[in-house]
């Protein structure tokens, strides 16, 4: 009968806690994904170097520049590279990852030593397309445009589109809070970022 009784204990804290803990499992926010095309008007890079501006429809999205594409925005040669993003995917947390390719064609005006230093900058030689490839990455966080609007000599001619896609919370109790852009609009049509002005980035993208 002791033993019985030691069962049926073991057995209504086994239901207790099953009742206590299931809850928390259903509660925990479910992640889903969305795959959508980013529609770009321009391209920036502060003064300094250290940071690239995707500007979208909504979004400004803000990376930390890399060696090689500090490189390349500072090479006297730099009108000859082709640059290519390629697909960016953004977490709950609107941390983001972009990766993008900059390419320059070989042609017979492109001088050994110039050949040279993009190798040494990991651009790799592509015998098919006759050209030097470099395929890299960055990472960033997205901001809500709010209504900072970027004035027309920092628009691109042209518009690009990104593929994107973004992960995120399925339920209502994890509401995700993008904040607003750090860009702020100062001046005479005057873009900084942290202090920094911002350029247009005319020769890879335009």
């Amino acid at each position: 009968m002791k033993k019985i009784i030691t069962l049926l204990a073991a057995f209504s804290f086994l239901i207790f806690t099953g009742a206590c803990f299931t809850p928390a499992l259903y509660d925990k926010p479910a992640e889903e994904t969305k795959n959508f095309v980013e529609e770009v008007s321009t391209f920036l890079i502060t003064q300094d170097g250290q940071s690239l501006i995707v500007v979208g429809k909504q979004h400004h999205y803000i990376f930390t520049a890399n060696d090689t594409l500090k490189f390349v925005l500072g090479w006297a040669e730099k009108k000859r590279v082709k640059a290519n993003f390629d697909h960016f995917t953004i977490s709950s947390d609107q941390t983001m990852y972009g990766s993008y390719s900059l390419t320059v064609n070989m042609d017979n005006s492109l001088s050994v030593a110039a050949k040279n230093e993009l190798l040494k900058h990991e651009f790799k030689q592509e015998q098919k397309q006759n050209t030097l490839t470099y395929r890299g990455s960055v990472n960033g966080v997205r901001y809500l445009a709010g209504d900072v609007t970027i004035p027309a000599t920092l628009q691109l001619n042209q518009k690009y589109t990104i593929q994107m896609t973004e992960h995120y919370a399925s339920t209502s109790a994890a509401i995700q809070r993008v904040l607003l852009t750090p860009l702020a609009l100062v001046g005479d049509g005057l873009l900084i970022l942290g202090g920094i002005p911002v350029l247009l980035l005319t020769t890879l993208f335009d």
